[in-house]
């Protein structure tokens, strides 16, 4: 009898932690990470992701001169960004703040998401401008890529519309 019961505990231990085991590995994948001992499998495009980095877009035919343009705008353009996005982060834990208080304070949390919409309205305004920027150093052949890239959204699918987003459902 207690043979039988180690046996069963045994079990759903040894289950458990398959479960665990593949849920951790399933998370990984949907971060775009490899589980280790698969670093070596590369596709073909491998080469293409380390060549244009972690973001941005693949314009063909880039000049030297050109790619340095692009990243002293990039550079410039992090600069002006960054105290943007922390001042973002800063109203969103501070409207994190106010609408879990015991006492909700209607005005002040309408106020910070006013204050969040400025500022991402001001950030929207800083990309816009800068693509128009890279834009402008380009030829005719390498703005119809990027704006053909940009039709296809960040990860070269279909955009996505209202309501299809990561978040769309989960009340947030």
């Amino acid at each position: 009898m207690k043979k039988e019961n180690l046996k069963k505990y045994g079990l759903v231990i040894l289950v458990m932690l398959f479960v665990g085991a593949s849920s951790v590995q399933a998370q990984q994948f949907r971060r775009g990470e490899r589980p280790q001992g698969q670093q070596e499998l590369r596709g073909p495009q491998a080469g293409e992701m380390d060549r244009k980095g972690p973001r941005g877009p693949h314009i063909p035919n880039l000049t030297e001169e050109q790619k340095e343009q692009m990243k002293a705008f990039k550079i410039e353009f992090e600069k002006a960004a960054l105290p943007l996005r922390n001042q973002i982060g800063e109203k969103e834990a501070r409207l994190h703040t106010l609408v879990t208080a015991e006492n909700y304070d209607e005005r002040a949390t309408n106020k910070v998401i006013e204050e969040i919409g400025d500022l991402k309205t001001d950030l929207m305004k800083l990309e816009v401008g800068q693509r128009q920027k890279v834009k402008s150093i380009l030829t005719d052949e390498q703005v119809l890529a990027l704006n053909h890239q940009a039709m296809r959204g960040p990860k070269g699918g279909a955009k996505r519309g209202p309501g299809n987003g990561p978040h769309h459902g989960r009340g947030r």
